[in-house]
């Protein structure tokens, strides 16, 4: 059996989970990205060992060498939200502009939220795909009023 150091180990378990965009990144802090405008590249979530709950762990472009994880109930939520819409249209996080923010609930505890806008040459993307269905619809729809 060959033998194998604690970071050859970490380094093995993390890219056997899944989590190979981790590998060789710090862990940085959330409260460093808030309020600022970030493009995610990678997200995976996990299911936390100790909580059981779901984590979303990522990488943003704006901090090539750190990682990211959050277990923010809400921001956990909509992030599998943006992800899910992302993979309907057929974007990717490089269509998004991503915002985490901390917010006060009405009993005072403070949580994040994650505020996002499409790019604009994303949303061009979309409203030419839009057109391009709604001639194919209409073509459609003229070849079922022919009378014969």
């Amino acid at each position: 059996m060959v033998k194998m150091g604690i970071r050859d180990a970490l380094k093995k378990i993390k890219e056997g989970s899944g989590l190979g965009f981790i590998a060789g990144r710090e862990k940085g802090e959330i409260d460093s990205l808030l309020n600022r405008d970030i493009t995610i590249e990678e997200l995976a979530f996990v299911t936390s060992k100790f909580e059981g709950k779901e984590n979303a762990i990522f990488i943003v472009k704006e901090e090539p060498k750190l990682f990211f994880r959050t277990g923010s109930d809400t921001a956990v939520k909509q992030l599998r939200i943006l992800a899910e819409g992302l993979e309907e249209d057929d974007l990717d996080w490089e269509d998004l502009i991503v915002r985490f923010e901390r917010v006060k609930s009405k009993q005072g505890r403070k949580y994040y939220v994650i505020q996002a806008d499409l790019k604009p040459e994303a949303e061009a993307k979309l409203v030419e795909r839009e057109k391009k269905g709604k001639q194919k619809e209409d073509v459609v729809a003229g070849e079922d009023d022919i009378p014969f």
